[in-house]
């Protein structure tokens, strides 16, 4: 019987996973983290983005890189 439950209940997984299957708009915007090593690295990855805006036409403004800092979340107690 319990073997029965578990193919069952494994069939019934399989067929939720097949219908929540969702593909992303065409139009979803997406986030890409940029590594760079120093400034003259920086300014090839701007100047390459703005070479790709440009073909497609509009306004370029570069704004001033910020940087991210890395933690460590056991500093702080967190348990993840």
């Amino acid at each position: 019987m319990k073997a029965i439950s578990i193919i069952l209940l494994c069939a019934v997984l399989a067929v939720m996973a097949s219908l929540v299957v969702c593909k992303p708009a065409d139009n979803a915007p997406t986030v890409s983290v940029l590594r760079y090593r120093n400034d003259q690295d920086l300014e090839a990855i701007q100047q390459a983005i703005i070479a790709q805006y440009n073909q497609i036409g509009g306004t370029t403004q570069v704004h001033a890189p910020l940087k991210a800092n890395v933690i460590n979340p056991s500093n702080f107690r967190v348990n993840l």
